[in-house]
């Protein structure tokens, strides 16, 4: 997971998405922090470079992949690259793939998505 300025929000906003998902009734809920079941990183089959998912879970026989942005995170080239192999993997294996962002950062975030023609639901929080 990459530092960043907000690291404490970020996990803060992952620990609420994770407890969300469970009181909705999402099954094999998994979260990239530590002492909680850890997401498998998805790879590209080309280079064998990977990212681990902040969250995954299952609900009513769709896996989820759930990548979770602060402000400052939605442009990071980490993020971009996140994106399109989260976008890539959930398109080839019928899954949704969701970002969740702060609602001030919901309008950032879709256009950031679209500049890259990543197709996702956001999620807001806050």
């Amino acid at each position: 997971m990459t530092k960043r300025t907000s690291q404490t929000t970020h996990d803060q906003m992952v620990i609420d998405v994770y407890n969300h998902l469970l009181s909705k009734g999402y099954s094999d809920v998994r979260a990239d922090l530590d002492g909680l079941s850890q997401p498998t990183r998805i790879y590209w089959e080309e280079t064998k470079k990977g990212h681990i998912p902040d969250l995954t879970g299952n609900k009513n026989g769709t896996n989820c992949l759930f990548e979770v942005e602060t402000e400052d995170s939605i442009s990071d080239q980490h993020t971009e690259d996140q994106w399109n192999l989260f976008s890539a993997n959930a398109k080839q294996h019928d899954k949704a793939f969701i970002v969740v962002v702060p609602k001030t950062s919901e309008a950032s975030a879709q256009l950031h998505l679209n500049q890259l023609g990543i197709q996702a639901d956001i999620w807001t929080v806050g």
